[in-house]
C-alpha cells in the first residue's frame, strides 16, 4: 500500500471507531433525553444502536480477521486477535447483521450492554494501535501524499 492509501485507511479506521461509539455518545450528550416522547425517538435509538454495533463488528474484524483490510496492513508482524469471543461474534452476526429467527425463538437481547462491554476493548486496542502508528509510521499523520 502507498502512504496515501494507508493514510486513507487509517482515517477510515478512525471513523469506524467514532461510529462504533456513536450510540454511547448519543446517550451521554443528552440528545437522546431531549427526544423522549418524540415519535422518532425509538427509531433513532434503534438505528444508532444497530449502526454502532455494525461498526464495532468492523473494528473486531480489523483486529482479528486475516484479510487485506486488517491491522496487518500497518504491522505485518502484529498477531491477529479478535476483540471478543467467537460466541459473541456469532451472536452479533446472527442477531443483528443477518436476518434470522433467533430473536423470535430466543427473545430480545440486551444490545446496549453488549456494546458497552465490547466498545471499551475496541477503544483500548485502537488507542494502542494509534500509539504504535504514531511511533513507527509518523508520516501517516502528515499531509496527504
Amino acid at each position: 500500500m502507498t502512504i496515501r492509501q494507508k493514510q486513507t485507511f487509517l482515517r477510515d479506521m478512525c471513523y469506524v471507531l467514532r461510529q462504533a461509539a456513536a450510540f454511547r455518545d448519543y446517550g451521554r450528550s443528552g440528545v437522546e433525553d431531549s427526544l423522549i416522547g418524540h415519535p422518532f425517538e425509538p427509531t433513532l435509538h434503534n438505528a444508532l444502536l444497530e449502526s454502532s454495533l455494525a461498526f464495532l463488528r468492523k473494528a473486531n474484524e480489523f483486529f482479528g480477521m486475516k484479510s487485506k483490510a486488517s491491522i496487518r496492513v500497518f504491522f505485518p508482524d502484529q498477531p491477529l486477535e479478535w476483540l471478543w469471543a467467537n460466541e459473541d461474534r456469532e451472536l452479533l452476526n446472527e442477531r443483528v447483521m443477518h436476518l434470522s429467527l433467533s430473536e423470535a425463538l430466543e427473545g430480545k437481547y440486551d444490545w446496549e450492554d453488549f456494546l458497552n462491554t465490547h466498545l471499551s476493548e475496541a477503544e483500548r486496542r485502537f488507542s494502542a494501535f494509534l500509539v504504535r502508528v504514531k511511533s513507527e509510521q509518523p508520516e501517516l499523520f502528515g499531509p496527504r501524499q
